[in-house]
């Protein structure tokens, strides 16, 4: 038994590995230096509590609004860098427009009929999420692509529903919205 506990002793060792040496920046305070190190930034939100029954049914339907068109706005981001990329690629003003018409038939063909079938609130909170995922108002984003004529139309025809196409998402006056996206997104 002694021996097996010797043999034990020596051998183990064998199986432990040292930690790999990591280098951490450091800081002088007075005659003390200090090792630092940046962490992730931790977002702590508190359970969603709601005044009466009504507010948390408003909720719950804006969610499942938001849920029905935020692949469609991701997928709107998507596009949007790859046409991006791909019109900076083009050196030609002809084949830019080409392009921007063979990709317009081409959503046109994806996404026409699901986008007809959306609600007014749901396009309206469409228009909103994609404004955030792209960075510009959609008006701004017809205006580029398309022309100003058909920005100035289609804004029009979006007040007659009571939003704008020009305006900028922003985050703190949708609180809602963005509670649900960041939920989405793995944020919170």
């Amino acid at each position: 038994m002694k021996n097996f506990l010797i043999i034990l002793i020596c051998s183990v060792p064998l199986f432990l590995h040292a930690q790999n040496s990591m280098y951490l920046p450091l800081v002088i305070v007075g005659e003390d230096t200090v090792p630092t190190c940046s962490l992730q930034e931790i977002i702590v939100i508190s359970k969603i509590s709601f005044k009466d029954p009504y507010d948390e049914s408003r909720f719950n339907q804006l969610k499942r609004n938001v849920m029905v068109v935020y692949p469609y706005a991701k997928e709107a981001g998507r596009i949007f860098n790859e046409i991006n990329a791909e019109l900076t690629a083009a050196e030609k003003r002809k084949d830019q427009k080409k392009y921007l018409k063979q990709k317009e038939e081409e959503l046109d063909a994806l996404f026409k009929d699901q986008l007809k079938n959306l609600t007014t609130t749901q396009g309206e909170i469409l228009v909103k999420l994609i404004s955030r995922e792209i960075g510009i108002s959609v008006y701004e984003l017809i205006k580029e692509f398309k022309n100003p004529t058909s920005a100035f139309t289609w804004n029009k025809m979006s007040q007659l529903y009571g939003y704008s196409l020009k305006k900028n998402y922003d985050p703190k006056e949708e609180k809602d919205i963005e509670i649900i996206v960041r939920s989405l997104e793995g944020i919170y």
